[in-house]
C-alpha cells in the first residue's frame, strides 16, 4: 500500500497564518484594554490610600495638610522661610512611610542632608508605589536636582482661577512669573484646612488628581512638566511672615499643587515661559490635570470617594468641584 507524504500545500500554510493573525489582531485590544483596567485600578488605589491618610491626618491635627509650606510652625520648626516640603511629605506617616518621615529634618531646606538620607540618593532614591501611577507614560522617576527624590504623577488641587470655567470671586495670588496660585481649593499655599472649612461638601470638591502624561510645546516637542526637577517632597518658599500670601516673584511658585486654569487633559500647547500661561518645568502653578487613562483622569474628593472624570466635563461643572465655599454645589457626571 502506498503511503501518503504530501504535507500542507502553501495555500493552506497561507490560509492558516491569516486565520492566527486574524485571531491575535482580535485578542491584542483585549489584553492591552485588561492590563489598562489592572494599572488604573491600581491608580485608584493609590489616590484611596491618599484619601485614607488625608482623613486620619485630619482626625490627628484637626486639619488637612498644607498643599505647599515654607516649613515655617506650625508646618515645620524652621525659624525663618525655607524652600520647604508639600502634603506629600506630611502623608508619608500616614500611608505606612513613617520610617521615612522620622528621618526628614523639617526645619530645614526641601533638600537638606535628611532627604537625601530618607528618600534621595543615599536611600537609593526610592520610588515609592503610592506616588506613582502605572499608566502614566512619563518616563523620568527621579528629580533632576543632585538630590534625587522621586517624581509623583499625583497633584494637589489648591483651587482653580478667577475667570476660568465660570469661577468668580476667587482669593487668589496674582504671580506674573509662575502662573498665579489660588486658595479656593483644599490643598494650598500653608493651607489649614479642615472639613468645616468645606462648605459645598466633602462628596463634592476635589482634593487629589493625576498629572502623569506628557504635555506639549508650543514648537510641537513632548515634554514632561511635572515638578520633575525637584521631586514629591518640594514644597514652596514663600514669605517668611508664613501667611498665605505668595511673593509676585519666583518664591511663589507652589510645587506639587495645582490651581486649575486648563481643562482636563489639554495637552498643549504652552509656551516656554511660565509667565505665559503659568505651566513650564521649573515650575508653572496651573499645569493640568491629566492621565493616560483614556478618556479622562481620576480624582479623588474629600470625603475620599475617587471618581473618574472625563475630559468633555462641563467646564462649570469641572470649576465648581474645584472650590470647596462659592456655595456652587454640582452634581457629579
Amino acid at each position: 500500500m502506498k503511503k501518503n507524504n504530501a504535507g500542507f500545500t502553501l495555500v493552506e500554510l497561507l490560509v492558516v497564518i491569516a486565520i492566527i493573525g486574524v485571531l491575535i489582531a482580535l485578542l491584542l485590544p483585549a489584553v492591552q484594554q485588561a492590563r489598562e483596567a489592572a494599572r488604573r485600578s491600581q491608580c485608584v488605589n493609590n489616590l484611596k490610600q491618599h484619601g485614607l491618610g488625608l482623613h486620619n491626618f485630619h482626625d490627628t491635627y484637626g486639619r488637612l495638610p498644607p498643599g505647599t509650606t515654607n516649613n515655617r510652625p506650625p508646618f515645620g520648626t524652621a525659624t525663618s522661610r525655607k524652600w520647604g516640603t508639600g502634603w506629600m511629605v506630611h502623608l508619608l506617616p500616614y500611608v505606612e512611610l513613617g520610617n521615612v518621615y522620622d528621618i526628614i529634618d523639617l526645619g530645614e531646606h526641601w533638600n537638606d542632608g535628611s532627604v537625601s538620607d530618607a528618600c534621595g540618593v543615599d536611600a537609593g532614591s526610592p520610588v515609592f508605589g503610592i506616588y506613582e501611577c502605572p499608566s502614566a507614560s512619563v518616563s523620568q522617576e527621579l528629580g533632576d536636582d543632585a538630590v534625587k527624590t522621586m517624581v509623583a504623577d499625583y497633584v494637589a488641587i489648591a483651587g482653580v482661577l478667577n475667570g476660568f470655567a465660570g469661577v468668580s470671586g476667587a482669593n487668589e495670588n496674582v504671580i506674573d512669573d509662575v502662573g498665579n496660585a489660588s486658595m479656593n481649593g483644599v490643598l494650598y499655599y500653608n493651607s489649614k484646612t479642615n472639613f468645616a472649612h468645606i462648605t459645598d461638601g466633602t462628596s463634592n470638591t476635589m482634593m487629589v488628581s493625576e498629572v502623569g502624561a506628557w504635555l506639549e510645546r508650543d514648537t510641537g516637542a513632548r515634554i514632561d512638566l511635572r515638578s520633575k526637577y525637584y521631586g514629591f517632597n518640594m514644597g514652596t518658599i514663600g514669605n517668611n511672615d508664613n501667611t498665605t500670601t505668595l511673593p509676585n516673584s519666583r518664591d511663589g511658585r507652589c510645587f506639587n499643587t495645582t490651581s486649575l486654569r486648563y481643562r482636563i487633559n489639554q495637552i498643549g500647547p504652552f509656551d516656554t515661559d511660565c509667565d505665559t500661561d503659568g505651566v513650564c518645568t521649573n515650575y508653572g502653578n496651573n499645569a493640568p490635570i491629566r492621565s493616560d487613562h483614556p478618556g479622562g483622569v481620576n480624582v479623588l474628593f474629600v470625603d475620599g470617594s475617587v471618581h473618574f472624570l472625563p475630559e468633555t466635563i462641563d467646564l462649570p461643572t469641572f470649576g465648581n468641584l474645584g472650590v470647596r465655599n462659592d456655595g456652587n454645589v454640582v452634581q457629579l457626571p
